[in-house]
């Protein structure tokens, strides 16, 4: 789909593909990252944005970059169990609770581990950088002060998210987020997992009366992968100013995380609902009994993968990230606001 061939001269209109709509704070990072590479490269690579699935669905994303139906597209770890199959460590819940350290963890592990780099290289991808997305944000039409509490209730999650919820006794609903509102408006779901960022994407801030930090910390990601082939034909200057434009890209996403987030946060407030994070107490024996890392590892164990070896090299990244880091997740501040 790239415009242009071999040369120094060569342009290029590349097409990026994504399931995120206009205004989420992921396409407004996409679209800030394609301005400088833009610039950088003097017109010569410019960027077309497929978003909201109007080019291929989210679950279609991975192939389509490797096959060159898209030139680069957002993969999202809830589609990537067969295609990246270790890059669904990164919504592992209860490890990191820093967006942050999350992000530049996954950039890192990427750029340092061999065997999770080349997870990426046999299928034909090479990941640019990490979007934002910020904690999991449990938001309930009935109030819930520990996991137990949550049993017995239809919750719209995905992922290892929705394993975890259902060692809590709930019934984890498979829902596009697009579909939120009225599944709560209709009773069919009595609460659901997103990021504080995605509300006001999907107008979420009248249909929350209960806001809930559930202690997961990072519970999804995305990323932003090119087609390997297409990369490495493109003149090195411009692969340059990729790179360059890639490596602030994790300071345009926090930029957008926070603005999105203070945003629903403000809204949620003026709506009178309420805030609450369940114990540490609580949260550590949830983690105990779940054992999502433990069945990780053995599911990807069974791959062929040295999983354990992957998830240590990430737990020993995430723990220097974050201590590295002073920022603040925005749903932490808007709980330590509001409750």
């Amino acid at each position: 789909m790239a415009c242009g061939g071999r040369g120094a001269q060569d342009t290029y209109q590349l097409h990026y593909t994504t399931y995120s709509s206009g205004d989420s704070d992921q396409t407004r990072t996409v679209q800030a990252f394609a301005e400088e590479v833009e610039k950088l490269s003097d017109g010569a690579v410019t960027f077309r944005i497929h978003h909201s699935g109007s080019l291929l669905d989210g679950d279609e994303t991975a192939m389509a970059v490797t096959d060159g139906r898209a030139d680069l597209g957002q993969v999202a770890s809830i589609y990537a169990t067969s295609d990246l199959p270790l890059f669904t460590l990164s919504e592992l819940p209860f490890e990191v609770h820093n967006p942050e350290a999350h992000m530049r963890s996954l950039q890192r592990l990427y750029e340092e581990n061999e065997e999770y780099r080349e997870s990426f290289e046999s299928r034909g991808l090479r990941m640019l950088f990490p979007l934002p997305l910020g904690n999991a944000m449990l938001g309930l039409a009935s109030a819930a002060a520990a996991p137990g509490e949550l049993a017995g209730r239809s919750i719209r999650a995905s992922g290892l998210a929705a394993e975890v919820l259902l060692d809590a006794g709930v019934d984890p609903v498979a829902l596009g987020a697009g579909e939120i509102y009225e599944s709560l408006s209709r009773g069919v779901v009595e609460g659901y997992i997103l990021s504080i960022a995605n509300l006001p994407t999907y107008g979420l801030m009248d249909a929350t009366p209960q806001v809930v930090d559930p202690g997961m910390g990072a519970w999804a990601s995305s990323i932003v992968v090119i087609n390997e082939d297409l990369y490495q034909s493109m003149p090195t200057e411009y692969q340059d100013a990729i790179q360059q434009a890639a490596a602030n890209t994790i300071d345009f996403g926090l930029n957008e995380l926070d603005s999105l987030s203070d945003e629903a946060c403000s809204a949620l407030a003026e709506t009178g609902s309420e805030f609450r994070a369940f114990s540490p107490e609580s949260v550590s024996a949830w983690r105990d009994s779940a054992g999502a890392a433990e069945d990780w590892v053995a599911e990807n164990e069974q791959k062929g993968f040295d999983a354990a070896g992957v998830l240590a090299h990430y737990r020993e990244i995430a723990a220097a990230e974050t201590a590295a880091s002073d920022y603040v997740a925005p749903l932490q501040r808007c709980i330590e606001e509001h409750s």
